[in-house]
């Protein structure tokens, strides 16, 4: 807040080429901090995630020795070491949550349930660990994805960047999401399918009011990524055309095939976890069964270590077919199955790519030698059998769609996959009551939710931009206004407001000289009209800013004094209506 006091100073060349720039932006405030801060959590998301990503190949040497794909590396090595490796990873793994736990008494929360019901806080130390303890697991050939921890350190960067800039909760949570937006743009160099994800998936709505911020964070870190690890499809596609249009029916028979599949693996990885707590194991000993698991399975199929980026490339360019992709399959869902199951930190979205990938091929090379002239090659139903299983799973076809595109950058591929997500999700949808792989997260009981979300504005109120003393000049106002934008400046008397300026009207005035610079601000200002007070509910303040047009109100302290407390920001008020939204969206 600035504070200005009448002084008598002569006006100090209000008309300086900064303060020009600045007033460009008047009535844009709200945008302006929204968008910096926003790009601010971008920037930290991708350095996080480029941070990850060399601890993790870091890791991969020191546990392989070599420096490349952990397929590649499982199968040069000797039989044993298979088998030991994921083991011993896992258990140090487990070791690292246990000694977290005991360190850090609060639970770990996830990202999506910050952003759903959360305060906007995100624990520094717990996702250190977490992040820490995901590295062990797939460095020593754990069957899960990078993407989770990725996204959970990016969605951290959001929370402590929304902590320095004190973000009211509403905001702060938005802030959370940006985060996990440029999380998935980083690990997928997909930007569009990063903001959806998150508009789809975890908002729930793709209002302005919050789709835009997670456009500029999403932007700013696969910008970001660009700088530092170039720019390239994330998978190397041969070319594909769609042999007729009659192929397109195969595609939607495909669509309707992942939908029957995705529930019955979800429902695995629901039994495999339940087998593992039954075993009443500690911690590490669970996770340690887990990997011994994976690596009695990769003794034969080296393929099932890590995430399967090398597999899917593999299934792409032909390189992987027939009963040998079948067996890999079967393989690769018990091993991920084990890797989750025993409680491994960890995302399940890459394998989920995996094991469409593997479907679509295996469909496709089914089909294309009994019907040669009329359909595609497996690489194509491939590529949507990816699309169509991420939509089973997640129940996000949009997503799908595009971060498939994103990722192949393969326009021809877009129609198959248009029919074979939107089939495989309406097809998943009949089982479990639609829920997706998300559903635990996303879904919060009523007495764990923030106090906060009781509806006043009261959580909601900042300190005021800028007030002035009703004595005090124009020149000496406009010479000590802060170095940002600003829509009102507050008169007041002591510590009673008075009235406001709209600079935006006083700019021009000041410019063509109908205004004396050395003229008090009490008497140019406009009389105190809508204000909110900290007991308001929200739906009562959202009725005053529509009644004043305004993108931000003063709040005062209530009936008996116009005390000035402080302001708050329409968006943020928009942005607590659909949070309280939201538990009901779940529910239904």
């Amino acid at each position: 807040m600035v504070v200005m006091q009448p002084d008598g100073r002569t006006p100090a060349g209000p008309w300086s080429l900064f303060t020009r720039l600045r007033l460009l932006l008047l009535g844009h405030e709200d945008l302006a901090g929204v968008v910096f801060w926003a790009a601010l959590v971008g920037l930290c998301a991708a350095l996080s995630s480029i941070a990850f990503r060399e601890g993790l190949q870091s890791l991969e040497l020191l546990f392989t020795g070599q420096t490349t794909s952990l397929v590649r590396a499982a199968a040069a090595m000797p039989w044993w070491h298979r088998l030991l490796l994921p083991s011993c990873g896992a258990i140090l793994a487990g070791f690292v949550l246990r000694l977290a736990g005991r360190m850090l008494p609060a639970r770990m929360v996830d990202y999506m349930e910050v952003v759903r019901s959360g305060d906007g806080r995100i624990s520094v130390r717990a996702t250190l660990a977490n992040s820490f303890s995901s590295l062990l697991t797939i460095a020593s050939g754990g069957s899960i994805g990078r993407e989770g921890p990725m996204v959970q350190l990016a969605a951290m960067c959001g929370s402590r960047v929304g902590l320095l800039g004190r973000a009211p909760v509403p905001r702060l949570r938005l802030m959370v999401a940006c985060g996990a937006a440029a999380g998935i743009a980083s690990a997928y160099n997909a930007p569009i399918s990063g903001a959806l994800f998150v508009s789809e998936i975890v908002l729930g709505n793709t209002s302005m009011e919050s789709f835009g911020p997670l456009v500029v964070a999403s932007v700013t870190a696969s910008a970001t990524i660009h700088r530092f690890m170039g720019y390239a499809p994330l998978y190397e596609v041969p070319k594909i055309t769609v042999a007729s249009n009659w192929e397109l029916v195969f595609f939607v028979v495909l669509g309707v095939l992942l939908g029957h599949l995705g529930p019955p693996f979800l429902a695995l990885l629901n039994f495999a976890k339940s087998c593992f707590l039954r075993l009443r194991l500690p911690l590490q000993w669970q996770l340690g069964l887990g990997g011994l698991i994976v690596g009695i399975i990769s003794i034969v199929a080296p393929q099932v270590w890590g995430n399967g980026f090398a597999s899917v490339n593999g299934i792409l360019n032909a390189q992987l077919a027939g009963w040998w992709l079948l067996a890999i399959l079967a393989a690769k869902v018990l091993a991920t199955s084990a890797t989750v199951g025993s409680g491994a930190v960890g995302g399940v979205f890459t394998p989920t790519l995996f094991l469409g990938c593997a479907i679509g091929g295996l469909f496709g090379g089914v089909l294309h030698p009994l019907l040669p002239t009329i359909t595609s090659g497996a690489t194509a139903y491939a590529l949507a059998g990816m699309g169509g299983f991420l939509a089973a799973t997640t129940h996000a076809p949009l997503t799908s769609i595009l971060m498939l595109f994103e990722m192949t950058l393969d326009y021809d591929m877009v129609l198959p996959l248009m029919l074979a997500c939107v089939t495989a999700h309406y097809t998943a949808k009949v089982y479990q009551r639609g829920e997706s792989v998300y559903h635990a997260a996303l879904s919060v009981p009523p007495h764990e939710r923030g106090e906060w979300q009781l509806g006043s504005v009261g959580a909601l109120i900042r300190p005021p931009g800028a007030v002035v003393e009703g004595e005090t000049s124009l020149g000496t106002m406009f010479a000590g206004l802060p170095k940002r934008p600003l829509e009102r400046v507050y008169v007041t008397d002591g510590a009673e407001l008075v009235g406001w300026l709209d600079l935006r009207q006083l700019v021009p005035r000041m410019r063509r000289q109908q205004l004396d610079a050395a003229a008090a601000a009490r008497s140019v200002s406009t009389p105190v009209g809508e204000t909110l007070t900290p007991d308001m509910s929200l739906g009562s303040a959202l009725d005053c800013f529509l009644r004043a047009g305004a993108n931000v109100l003063p709040v005062t302290s209530g009936q008996w004094s116009n005390n000035l407390l402080g302001e708050v920001y329409r968006r943020d008020v928009v942005l607590a209506v659909q949070d309280r939204m939201l538990p009901h969206r779940t529910e239904a």
